[in-house]
């Protein structure tokens, strides 16, 4: 699979059964449909509707950043925003709702708004996503 961004092959990276398809030249992340609920209800302490409500309701952006295509059935993204605090514009695939797009820095951001403890289940996973990832959080 080719980056929306810069058009370069990306590389996948794999834990705990969630894969996500990483650019090394610009560090954006693809999140296929289901990769970001399941990160999400594995971050969960105890309600994982109250975190799924904050991050699953996304409103439209309106920005002047650069529209994507999505990497799978190739049509516009949309702007949108993810998360409370602070609020992260993404791209999102709405046509067949084939993924999520971060930019570099976008989905380490996200995931430091999950209320997870390193010794949990789920903190083991979202250290490693954030371990992995960390050289997006340089943004």
């Amino acid at each position: 699979m080719n980056c929306p961004k810069d058009h370069s092959p990306m590389i996948v990276v794999e834990h705990d059964q969630i894969a996500v398809d990483y650019c090394p030249e610009c560090r954006g992340v693809w999140l296929d449909r289901g990769e970001l609920e399941l990160i999400v209800e594995r971050s969960c302490p105890v309600d994982t509707t109250v975190c799924l409500e904050a991050f699953f309701h996304r409103r439209e952006a309106t920005v002047k950043e650069a529209k994507r295509r999505c990497p799978i059935c190739r049509q516009t993204m949309r702007k949108e925003k993810i998360g409370t605090a602070p609020e992260v514009v993404i791209d999102a695939c709405v046509v067949r709702e084939d993924g999520l797009w971060f930019d570099g820095g976008e989905l380490h951001q996200v995931l430091n708004q999950l209320p997870v403890t390193d010794n949990s289940p789920a903190g083991g996973m979202m250290s490693f996503l954030r371990e992995a990832l960390k050289a997006d959080a340089a943004d």
